[in-house]
């Protein structure tokens, strides 16, 4: 790979890391909003995407975020296949190298998706969620309650181990360059953001499994469905608006590793 091709790679790169950043920040202001109640919605990364649609110039506001995806996505990748991390080939490190690729799947499933939007080909009243969809396909077979219960418990465990970064502050580890007067603020945000995505990575993590445990695939969620369940809960507004100011944060983070981020190619 000569240097143009990597230079390209890292632009791509961090053009999906800003692209990220600003489909969970809109996420979490959305989310914000309906907390303190002044409009807004418990929103999905899908929601996110369709509220840049809804803006002047929308179309290509949202090919250009479904563009920065697909960086992100390629990216991920690229981290699992070359282990830019250096992760080696060790239990763990082949299990982080798999958690790459998933989220090179899964973004680059937004990307798409984003793309359906622009062009007019989504309904945006679409019904169900793509948790539910997994866990009735899942469920619809004998061993697939077991498929299940690991999906569950790996969504738990990514939750877990969120927060964990959050409180180690090894996110950090990703930027470099940073002006040394905002090195604090940006470690505020990231523990806030890592924490607040950890939460939620943790809440949908056990409504799947307690779907799979009633047998019944309309009781699993994604982000809407356990940003429901924290407003529902004791205080629920009050940690529905926290959680989402977290995830604001994420949002922050992201874009500053996106002009700061280390992008390793060997």
């Amino acid at each position: 790979m000569n240097q143009r091709e990597k230079g390209w790679i890292e632009t791509f790169a961090k053009f999906g890391h800003a692209a990220k950043g600003i489909v969970y920040f809109l996420m979490g202001a959305l989310t914000a909003m309906t907390a303190v109640g002044i409009g807004g919605e418990k929103a999905s990364n899908s929601d996110a995407l369709k509220e840049v649609n809804s803006w002047p110039g929308g179309d290509f506001l949202l090919a250009l975020l479904g563009l920065g995806l697909v960086g992100y996505s390629v990216w991920r990748f690229i981290q699992a296949i070359k282990d830019t991390e250096d992760k080696g080939n060790e239990a763990k490190g082949l299990v982080q190298r798999v958690a790459f690729a998933v989220s090179g799947v899964l973004h680059g499933a937004l990307a798409f998706l984003a793309f359906k939007i622009a062009i007019g080909s989504q309904n945006s009243s679409s019904g169900g969620s793509r948790e539910k969809e997994i866990a009735s396909e899942l469920l619809s077979s004998s061993w697939g309650k077991y498929a299940a219960i690991a999906l569950g418990l790996i969504i738990v465990a990514n939750g877990v181990y969120q927060i964990i970064k959050a409180y180690k502050g090894s996110f950090m580890k990703e930027v470099e360059g940073l002006p040394s007067g905002q090195y604090t603020t940006l470690k505020k945000a990231g523990k806030a953001g890592f924490t607040a995505r950890g939460i939620v990575f943790a809440i949908i993590g056990f409504l799947f499994l307690r779907a799979v445990w009633s047998n019944n695939p309309n009781r699993a969620e994604g982000t809407e469905g356990a940003f429901t369940f924290l407003q529902t809960s004791p205080f629920g507004s009050y940690l529905l608006g926290v959680v989402a100011l977290g995830l604001m944060c994420y949002g922050v983070f992201m874009l500053v590793q996106a002009r700061y981020s280390t992008i390793q190619l060997t």
